[in-house]
């Protein structure tokens, strides 16, 4: 099979990539600096080069409070860049499935109770859940009106090894880890009393495949676990797995206005269609980022060698199409 992937080199990319090399795909890589999602020309020379079976479209800019800081380039990327996509996918390779992959984050404004499942309404509140949003609603209408095989997903919080140092659970991570060497006033955090639905990013990979594999064209299928976990329950798992005991205490200078309380996903759609369930317990995610975290930490601390005077380049902010 010749695959496409986009946003190739980002946390669920990555790890996309390595898994279907794993089941002996022929993978393409689209991502940056080499290629711009929203050049079609471009998009469509290179799909033309490929000559897809699959395209899974993860090209994204992903983080929520760089949208609210300036919206355009996030619109730009996510909504204008998946129209991109398709047009050059309907030049270049009309017969190919693509999966687009959205954000439980179009539910970012709701406020429920229960699981959301698929059908339920979307009412984003960031520029990036909107942003998602319109997404979804250009692969679905493009799609049908030239006949493309277009699937969507929705993924909610995918966690793992190798997620970037911005997001909750490796931040937590890096300041436990550095609080049970160095603080004993312990670590501080936000929201405590929100509710989020945590899939490891190993079962995520699996799920993107069945989805593009067994989904009908025109659906959206959620990707998540089913349970609510509170974040005071994942502070205090994961302060249970360092490497000595540590004490937290919430900071309101850490909580974000507009939160949503209970963000969980219903996995039942997307199981009866595919057969997927997710089998890695969350203990065991979490036990991997800590060590993850430790790791980075004492690599950081080893002495360097050789020119200290060596400038170094600071990494370019990497998007990826995570929930």
């Amino acid at each position: 099979m010749r695959v496409v992937v986009t946003g190739a080199s980002g946390f669920i990319g990555s790890q996309l990539c390595s898994h279907l090399r794993s089941l002996r795909n022929e993978v393409f890589k689209i991502d940056l600096p080499h290629d711009d999602i929203l050049e079609t020309d471009s998009l469509t020379r290179t799909l033309e080069r490929a000559r897809p079976d699959r395209i899974f479209h993860l090209a994204a800019r992903s983080s929520v409070s760089a949208s609210w800081r300036d919206p355009v380039p996030t619109w730009r990327t996510n909504a204008w860049g998946t129209l991109s996509l398709l047009k050059a996918a309907r030049s270049a390779a009309p017969s190919a499935r693509i999966l687009v992959v959205s954000s439980a984050s179009v539910f970012d404004g709701a406020r429920c109770d229960r699981p959301i499942v698929e059908a339920r309404a979307p009412t984003p509140l960031s520029p990036y859940g909107a942003s998602k949003l319109a997404a979804e609603t250009v692969a679905r209408s493009y799609g049908a009106a030239h006949g493309l095989q277009v699937v969507v997903v929705r993924p909610f919080n995918i966690i793992g090894p190798s997620q970037g140092p911005d997001f909750l659970v490796p931040s937590l991570a890096r300041r436990i880890v550095s609080a049970a060497r160095s603080s004993p006033e312990g670590i501080a955090v936000g929201n405590l009393q929100t509710q989020r639905d945590f899939l490891d990013v190993r079962d995520a990979v699996r799920g993107l495949i069945r989805v593009m594999e067994l989904g009908r064209r025109g659906e959206v299928y959620n990707l998540c676990s089913g349970i609510a976990v509170p974040i005071r329950s994942l502070v205090e798992t994961l302060l249970c797995l360092a490497d000595r005991p540590l004490a937290y205490h919430q900071d309101h200078g850490l909580l974000r206005a507009g939160d949503a309380p209970y963000l969980v996903g219903d996995p039942g759609m997307t199981g009866s269609r595919t057969g997927w369930r997710p089998t890695i317990p969350l203990v065991t995610t979490l036990a991997d980022v800590l060590a993850e975290a430790a790791a980075a930490a004492s690599k950081e601390r080893r002495p360097r060698v050789g020119n200290a005077c060596r400038a170094t380049v600071p990494a370019s902010e990497h998007n990826d199409g995570t929930g």
